[in-house]
């Protein structure tokens, strides 16, 4: 009787012929045959009987089932306990209650992928928050020198960073700008770790950026994975001689604006980049870089140069020196850089970017004219055109 279980219909057209069919048959019997008043009365509580009958086949085989669901669906809707139905039919109620169980199903696995998604979005609002409180709120003073420094992240946690440190003798200021490889918070870890260490191997009074780097990778190499590397250039300013140095570490290109000559110098920064090899004292090191008053330099990471426009063209070297060579003879370092920005911001417009973006000026005012800082740190702003998020305001 399997067609009987599998379809409601079914069961209702079964049912209702069975019940003319016995009506009928019984009614052409008593006309037929001459019976008594008991006979009668017999065929009628035969009939009843079998009304009763297909009654309770109908309530046991499916208002009862449906009953089951339904309970369980009015509890789901108003936020009550419930609990998966074990299948009675083979029949539509039968598919209604695989496709509760199968929904519920769903849903806590949904429920749960939102409280996961929840404990992980706190997790790194806390790594993101790490990584903000490690960047510099503010540095120390650098005679002769105007710097503005400004950084923001594609992700929760970004890879880019940026740091100024003080030697002991405080002669001498550690400038460095590093992209750790992706975003996100592996390289979020790995610039902490390089962060941290370079504080460390500046306090011991190492004497150039060379020795720096060179200590910060010995640490930092055995204890990060190979897929993870640093790219960095780091300045070193002598204060009393009033020169400045540089050491790269497979970073991109440091620019000078030469104010005499109204040109740029795009000086490769050279070495390899932190976390590739074990030792790279031999392959890196320290050069000067010769100042004269009005002179600036700018430091950056590939989240500029790589920026793209609505139309898929990106920013470029090109581009970026050009807007240097435009804007480099202007008095301080924040003027210099809200003028570069914007030109970065009218090129990009509207288009979100997908990569960190960091940005130094440095501008060399001269030994008699003091030292000023500004910083700036944009928190999580991936989802801010570039136009927004503060870059040329």
């Amino acid at each position: 009787m399997k067609f009987l279980r599998d379809s409601l219909t079914k069961k209702a057209l079964f049912l209702f012929t069975l019940l003319v069919g016995a009506l009928v048959g019984g009614a052409v019997m008593l006309f037929r045959e001459q019976v008594e008043a008991v006979s009668v009365n017999l065929f009628l509580g035969s009939f009843v009987g079998l009304l009763v009958l297909l009654f309770l086949l109908f309530l046991f085989d499916v208002v009862v089932p449906l009953r089951r669901v339904a309970r369980q669906v009015r509890n789901l809707l108003t936020g009550k306990a419930y609990h998966r139905i074990d299948p009675m039919t083979i029949d539509e109620i039968g598919m209604f209650t695989h496709f509760f169980n199968e929904i519920t199903k769903d849903l806590e696995k949904i429920s749960y992928d939102v409280k996961e998604r929840r404990r992980m979005s706190s997790e790194l609002d806390i790594a993101a928050q790490i990584q903000r409180d490690v960047l510099p709120k503010e540095a120390p003073m650098a005679p002769g020198l105007d710097i503005v420094a400004k950084t923001r992240s594609a992700a929760e946690v970004g890879g880019d960073s940026f740091d100024f440190l003080q030697s002991p003798d405080g002669n001498q200021t550690f400038i460095y700008i590093g992209d750790v490889t992706g975003h996100g918070v592996p390289a979020g870890l790995v610039m902490v770790m390089v962060d941290t260490l370079i504080h460390a191997a500046v306090s011991m009074g190492l004497a150039s950026s060379k020795d720096v780097l060179v200590h910060t990778n010995a640490m930092l190499t055995p204890r990060i994975s190979a897929r993870l590397f640093m790219t960095l250039v780091m300045l070193r300013w002598d204060a009393s001689s009033q020169k400045m140095y540089y050491t790269g570490g497979g970073h991109e290109h440091v620019l000078v604006y030469k104010s005499k000559e109204e040109k740029v110098e795009s000086i490769r920064s050279g070495g390899i980049a932190l976390g590739m090899i074990p030792d790279n004292s031999k392959i890196i090191a320290e050069k000067e870089i010769p100042l004269e008053l009005g002179d600036a330099i700018v430091l950056y990471t590939d989240g500029l140069t790589e920026a793209k426009n609505q139309s898929g063209e990106m920013y470029g070297l090109e581009r970026m020196t050009a807007s240097l060579k435009k804007y480099g003879y202007l008095p301080s370092a924040e003027s210099i850089f809200d003028h570069m920005t914007q030109d970065f911001s009218k090129f990009v417009g509207e288009y979100v970017q997908v990569d960190d973006t960091t940005m130094i000026v440095i501008k060399y005012t001269g030994k008699d004219a003091g030292g000023k800082m500004k910083l700036a740190i944009a928190a999580d702003e991936s989802r801010v055109p570039n136009a927004e998020w503060g870059w040329g305001s």
